[in-house]
């Protein structure tokens, strides 16, 4: 009978070990993240997000497809522009991307990178800055959208959105338009 529970234990540890995910891809030394990980990246990051926030006493957020494919279209156009900034090569806001993708909601706040960092390594540079931590501990978030742009060498360009999705679009771009004569 222990033969045949050996066995049983051995059979569960191969099976086991065959429905785990391969190692990364290594790109001289640099982790590639392919098609197949975007979930377990996705989940990493706002699972690492939502503990920060819970710290802080703030709900959890959820990801939200539309913000998240805003955050992919601009991750993808900063490689273009080749330079992190908060304006699409076409003159589009964070706010701007946001609605066209059909987020219905508020934009509170984008955080961006150009870097080789991980999910988690690029949540804590943000943690660790106070202007980009402010975005991330807006009370009113309730929805979040990560995306990212991977070039060839390994360099990750990293988009994250927070929004309110129960608030009406507002007509206000304050925190997005370049900074009048008068402020």
């Amino acid at each position: 009978m222990s033969y045949i529970r050996g066995f049983l234990l051995l059979l569960s540890l191969g099976l086991l070990a065959a429905c785990t995910t391969p190692p990364p891809e290594q790109v001289g030394g640099v982790q590639m993240i392919r098609e197949a990980d975007t979930q377990a990246v996705m989940t990493s990051h706002v699972d690492a997000l939502n503990a920060y926030r819970a710290t802080r006493g703030l709900r959890p957020v959820t990801l939200s497809a539309r913000l998240t494919a805003a955050a992919r279209t601009h991750a993808r156009d900063m490689s273009v522009q080749e330079r992190a900034w908060h304006f699409g090569s076409d003159g589009t806001s964070p706010r701007d991307r946001a609605e066209r993708a059909g987020f219905a909601g508020r934009v509170l706040g984008e955080n961006i990178s150009e870097s080789f960092d991980d999910e988690l390594q690029v949540l804590q540079s943000w943690i660790d800055d106070p202007v980009t931590r402010s975005v991330m501990l807006s009370p009113e978030a309730d929805s979040v959208g990560l995306g990212w742009f991977q070039e060839s060498d390994g360099k990750l360009w990293w988009v994250q959105l927070l929004g309110q999705s129960s608030a009406p679009l507002i007509a206000s771009r304050a925190g997005f338009a370049p900074p009048t004569p008068e402020s």
